[in-house]
């Protein structure tokens, strides 16, 4: 397929371990006359070195194609005019003159927005801002002034509380740090074609899934304020902390006012926003720590093989067996997904997610694994995470080569079925391609879930894992007879 720790220990994560990063600091000049400078740093992509001339585009709109082109010397060269305009007026052309983002909705060939491609020349050190404002961008004067080194924007570093670079060191302002996070989203064939060390033919028919982080800035921060500020420095209100089950964020001052919980200081060890995510936690240990069971044979149906087994491995804390069966399981996810590769760290997502590791600001301690075996062979796996009981994600599942068309996915996921069932879960969704969805909303009963329930999603569920070129879709999970809260074995 082309697609896709006990219950009274406690850890916290703050929202300064996910999402901050560490600001390097800057030069200080000083000039006489304050000026300001043109901001518009998406230029860059037009000038030398920047996108080639002949590179084909498209506006794209909610996914559908709307208007292609492609890059011309300072502009674009429209189809549908057959002459050579703005990005701006190529936006208008293709219907959408009162959105005003052309660079954010322009895309190449590989996938890549122009906005994402022009902050990935600022990271790859080319077309740095060779001049600088002679005024703070906050309080508007000058002398002693920080500069930044991807745009014309300069502060003073009491302004903006920044620390001193060390020599040679580059230093972003917010600015663009913000319009860099998208490219936590651009693989690293992408970087390399950009660099100009492959060509961008090769990359295209590579079609690399990314992770999608284009929605970042709807994300908030508390689930009961909803508000996105937070405070990285001590202990305060404002401290945000996460809770190990379902990995909902909170301020400290919001749980004190709605009454959850009066934290005096971080608390060691994991933290729950209720009893109910604690009980949960509990019985996925549980559920790791019994092992494989045997499915049983009325559920294996037409399949001959008689030796089906069932297993959860929790990929962070996996014995040595178990680690065999995560090897083999990546090995198919490999085998039946393009690569999926972070910019900053180049680490494998599919890797650190089946390990449950964590890359840069994605932390998959969450994630488990779900295993159907014949024999000693890893027939079918699949990565999910419990984001309470309201909603389990799956967002990779795949069966190996030598087993597919043989009724193996079907059972595993009749068998995954039963185990959300089980712990009470809600809903179920999952990120699928094109070419996938027809298959999970005929065959299985999903439905693609709308845009506005998706925004909702992200702003609840910020760890979500999104790939671009997929839509998102749901099924309610069947209430179960037995459940964890019977103190039952869970059994197929």
């Amino acid at each position: 397929m082309d697609l896709l720790q006990e219950y009274s220990q406690q850890q916290v994560v703050t929202k300064s371990t996910k999402r901050a990063k560490k600001c390097a600091s800057s030069e200080v000049k000083s000039k006489s006359k304050p000026t300001f400078k043109d901001q518009k740093t998406h230029r860059s992509i037009f000038a030398e070195g920047g996108i080639p001339d002949g590179t084909l585009v498209a506006y794209i709109s909610n996914g559908v194609k709307m208007l292609e082109g492609y890059k011309q010397g300072r502009g674009i060269f429209c189809f549908c005019c057959s002459k050579e305009i703005s990005a701006s007026q190529f936006e208008v052309h293709a219907g959408w003159a009162n959105r005003k983002k052309p660079y954010e909705h322009i895309f190449d060939s590989n996938g890549v927005s122009l906005h994402a491609y022009s902050s990935l020349l600022k990271l790859t050190g080319k077309h740095l801002a060779m001049k600088n404002d002679d005024m703070c961008g906050v309080c508007k004067k000058g002398e002693d002034l920080l500069f930044c080194d991807g745009c014309p924007r300069s502060f003073h570093k009491e302004c903006i509380l920044a620390k001193t670079r060390a020599p040679l060191e580059k230093w972003f302002c917010k600015y663009c740090k913000d319009s860099m996070k998208c490219l936590g989203s651009i693989s690293n064939d992408v970087v390399s074609a950009i660099s100009g060390i492959n060509q961008l033919e090769d990359v295209v028919k590579r079609c690399i899934r990314i992770v999608d982080n284009t929605n970042k800035h709807d994300l908030v921060a508390c689930s009961l304020c909803r508000s996105y500020d937070f405070c990285e420095d001590g202990f305060n209100d404002q401290t945000v902390i996460v809770c190990d089950q379902c990995e909902l964020e909170f301020h400290i001052g919001c749980l004190r006012e709605h009454y959850i919980a009066n934290l005096k200081a971080l608390p060691p060890g994991s933290w729950f926003c209720s009893v109910e995510c604690g009980r949960l936690n509990y019985a996925v240990k549980v559920l790791v720590s019994c092992g494989a069971q045997k499915v049983p044979d009325s559920l294996v149906g037409n399949i001959t093989d008689l030796d089906v087994k069932w297993i959860i491995v929790h990929g962070k804390h996996a014995s040595e067996e178990n680690k065999l069966l995560l090897a083999e399981a990546a090995e198919i996810f490999h085998d039946g997904f393009s690569p999926i590769i972070d910019l900053v760290t180049e680490k494998d997502f599919i890797e650190e997610m089946t390990y449950g590791k964590t890359i840069d600001a994605s932390d998959f301690a969450g994630v488990h694994c779900a295993i159907l075996t014949t024999g000693s062979k890893v027939v079918t796996a699949g990565l999910f995470r419990i984001f309470g009981h309201e909603i389990v994600e799956l967002p990779i599942v795949a069966t190996s080569q030598r087993y597919q068309k043989k009724g193996y996915f079907k059972l595993f996921f009749t068998c995954f079925e039963k185990l959300l069932s089980f712990l009470k879960i809600k809903k179920l969704v999952v990120p699928a391609a094109e070419e996938a969805k027809a298959m999970w909303t005929n065959k299985f009963g999903f439905r693609k879930v709308t845009p506005i329930e998706q925004s909702e999603y992200r702003q609840k569920q910020t760890s979500m894992v999104a790939f671009s070129g997929t839509c998102l879709l749901e099924k309610k999970v069947s209430k179960g007879k037995i459940t964890y809260e019977d103190d039952a074995f869970f059994s197929l």
